[in-house]
């Protein structure tokens, strides 16, 4: 039943479209609002994630890409994201596990420059994760997922790249600019709003971005 409502809350969300298509700032912003619920459990959090591009080929023999493959961190704790919480809870099923990226602060680490927010003004897509489905690879010892994510393209931000601008021209799990400030912000406020241990908000990098 657990499966099922997963499945429910990817098909409602549109997590994987058929076509990419490029969303604005303020539409990327208002998605992460609009499903900002927080939950406490295991999560797959992707924003530093890095990603390789999945083809498909039609009947007619032309490739296309409109989704990447992420390499994305298993956590435990605080985050937030699209769907009520036992919604999001790890599913399993023929001996793996699902679940759904969200987001935290977790990888926020003020003192450490390479893991700091690397922004790209690059034409290179980037991948679009959250909400998108995962399934975790149990012969890990990082405890990783694979998360199918729809790619973008545009000026993006990422905790990927260690603050490296040559590193722009790969596809990394992002958002726009002024999604990944939203969710920063409402993250970080939401955590000290209810007294619970958060990092704050990731600096920027000061590599320049990318123009690639």
């Amino acid at each position: 039943m657990k499966l099922l409502k997963l499945l429910a809350l990817i098909v409602a969300l549109g997590a994987v479209p058929a076509l990419a298509q490029a969303a604005s700032p303020m539409e990327t912003a208002a998605q992460i609002k609009n499903q900002a619920v927080f939950c406490n459990g295991t999560y797959a959090l992707c924003i530093k994630a890095p990603c390789v591009p999945i083809p498909t080929m039609d009947r007619l023999g032309n490739f296309t890409i409109d989704s990447a493959a992420c390499s994305c961190s298993v956590e435990s704790g605080w985050s937030m994201g699209p769907g009520q919480c036992a919604d999001r809870a790890p599913v399993k099923q023929g001996g793996r596990t699902y679940m759904i990226s969200t987001y935290s602060n977790l990888f926020n680490k003020m003192h450490d420059t390479l893991n700091n927010t690397l922004a790209c003004n690059s034409s290179v897509p980037w991948a679009w994760c959250y909400g998108a489905p995962c399934v975790v690879d149990e012969n890990s010892p990082e405890n990783t997922a694979t998360c199918t994510c729809p790619l973008q393209t545009g000026p993006m931000q990422t905790l990927g790249g260690n603050c490296t601008a040559d590193n722009c021209k790969f596809i990394w799990s992002a958002a726009t600019p002024t999604g990944d400030n939203v969710a920063n912000e409402l993250f970080a406020a939401y955590m000290q709003r209810n007294g619970y241990p958060h990092n704050p908000p990731a600096a920027m990098c000061t590599a320049s971005p990318s123009a690639n």
